[in-house]
């Protein structure tokens, strides 16, 4: 009778232990989904509208371009792209010994914290039948926009079509920080920290024929993108100050 009352008592103990544990999870469940809910609710970041229209944009303000052809309107992009605030110009270079000498400037601005950044010239082009022959990561100099941002490290692709090539340099800005790949952007947007969140891609390309000079047209697109940049976060972008909590 002794030892049958012993393992009565362990298998009591068993299950007292069993039930405070049950017990113990039904009540962290209960509440960790209210304590998750809260914590996202929290961090959410939330949408903030763009200073200044990029239709707005003054092309008169880059010393080395002028307009080239009529803005270029393309319709359709607004669907494809998923947002109204886009920009998309032909420049020329103000100096017309320049080979070559039509650009085009491409910025979209996009406020969603759901955003995965879709959309990159290596995927894009990839999928309308271009080839990649190099993809490369580059450093300029932008003392217009010392002393935050002294210097940008952006992305250069040359991009082989038929009977020519398109030299593509991009880069995105991010609730004020500057990043070169999709992944480095995704980041900083899932990154809690500011309250308001937004992130914008800057493109300047050219066309080259096969066999012409790659060297001048890269040099040209980064100095577009370059004078492109000291607008945009002048007169367009949010200030850091708004993205805070």
């Amino acid at each position: 009778m002794i030892k049958l009352k012993k393992r009565i008592s362990g298998s009591q103990l068993l299950s007292l232990r069993f039930l405070l544990s049950v017990a113990i999870l039904l009540a962290a469940a209960t509440g960790l989904r209210p304590g998750v809910q809260a914590l996202e609710e929290h961090y959410m970041k939330e949408p903030i509208a763009i200073r200044k229209a990029l239709k707005d944009f003054d092309f008169l303000s880059l010393p080395s371009f002028r307009k080239g052809w009529d803005f270029i309107r393309k319709d359709n992009l607004k669907a494809d792209l998923g947002t109204d605030e886009f920009l998309y110009l032909d420049f020329m270079a103000t100096d017309i010994m320049k080979s070559p000498d039509h650009f085009v400037l491409f910025v979209t601005y996009y406020s969603d914290p759901r955003e995965k950044i879709p959309h990159t010239p290596e995927v894009c082009s990839r999928q309308a039948g271009a080839i990649v022959r190099k993809m490369s990561t580059f450093t300029i100099d932008t003392p217009q926009l010392a002393p935050e941002y002294p210097y940008v490290k952006a992305r250069l692709l040359i991009l082989e079509k038929p009977e020519r090539y398109s030299i593509v340099t991009y880069v995105f800005f991010v609730e004020g920080q500057f990043r070169y790949s999709r992944e480095q952007a995704r980041w900083v947007i899932a990154t809690p920290g500011n309250r308001h969140v937004y992130f914008s891609k800057i493109e300047a390309a050219t066309f080259c024929p096969i066999g012409g000079d790659l060297t001048a047209g890269t040099e040209q697109c980064k100095k577009l993108l370059r004078e492109a940049l000291a607008v945009l976060l002048k007169e367009h972008f949010p200030l850091t100050e708004q993205l805070k909590r």
